[in-house]
């Protein structure tokens, strides 16, 4: 496990930032946004690694997960935004989204590796050995990030000039809240990962001078280690997601 003290700095330095940006004279040029939304994300299925003291280090291939976007706590993030004085193209933000995954154990897929020291290398059903598995209380994001929007029209003036099209990406820490039942042993916590990115384009649309409603599509990857009894859990969640929000500009 990678614990971000470093990137726990980093993001007090952020926030700070745009702290000490919002109570100075660039205020008067420059642009906050606040941004809450909510969505869905589907996970890629992907290799699982599962590895356990006493000669067990198995690879489950091609596994599949759930999403379970609508179950409680649902899908949802928030972000704050500053954009630059006199160049508005440009922006920074501090972000932080909550999805899910579960793992699909009724699944038959194929096992390589070693189990109690005996080599194994065939199809299994995933629940005989890994009974559950989630990361169901959040794979939670909070990442700082970098932002370019686009003006196709007039600002305020006409349909178009309400649009405003943007692209972005960010890195942080990535905070995953681990449930696995394993050999009958169940287990659960929170553990600091990283470093997480993502990726995001999407369109926001002005409904007055202050608001905004806005879609997004983001793309997020994170390579997990993840610490259960006796071992580990090994895997590397490549997420598509889709959010949709309303953001108030100050």
């Amino acid at each position: 496990m990678i614990v971000l003290r470093r990137n726990s700095e980093a993001f007090r330095a952020v926030f700070l930032l745009l702290l000490l940006l919002a109570c100075g004279p660039a205020r008067l040029n420059a642009e906050f946004i606040i941004s809450l939304y909510g969505g869905a994300a589907f996970t890629d299925n992907n290799d699982l690694r599962l590895k356990q003291s006493g000669g067990t280090d198995l690879t489950f291939h091609d596994v599949s997960y759930s999403g379970k976007n609508l179950n409680s706590p649902p899908y949802y993030g928030g972000r704050l935004a500053y954009f630059l004085p006199q160049q508005l193209h440009w922006g920074f933000a501090a972000e932080f989204f909550h999805a899910k995954l579960y793992l699909n154990v009724g699944d038959t897929v194929r096992v390589t590796g070693t189990r109690a020291g005996a080599p194994v290398n065939g199809l299994e059903t995933v629940g005989t050995t890994i009974n559950a598995f989630s990361i169901s209380h959040g794979l939670n994001f909070l990442t700082a990030n970098a932002i370019y929007r686009w003006f196709p029209g007039e600002s305020g003036k006409g349909f178009i000039g309400r649009f405003q099209p943007y692209i972005g990406a960010g890195i942080g820490a990535v905070i995953p809240h681990v449930e696995s039942t394993v050999g009958g042993i169940a287990f659960e916590q929170y553990q600091w990962h990283g470093p997480g990115v993502q990726s995001f384009a999407g369109a926001s649309f002005d409904l007055t001078r202050q608001w905004s409603v806005f879609a997004e599509y983001k793309f997020s990857y994170v390579d997990l280690d993840l610490h259960i009894p006796n071992g580990s859990i090994q895997v590397t969640p490549l997420m598509h997601h889709v959010a949709a929000g309303i953001s108030l500009r100050f």
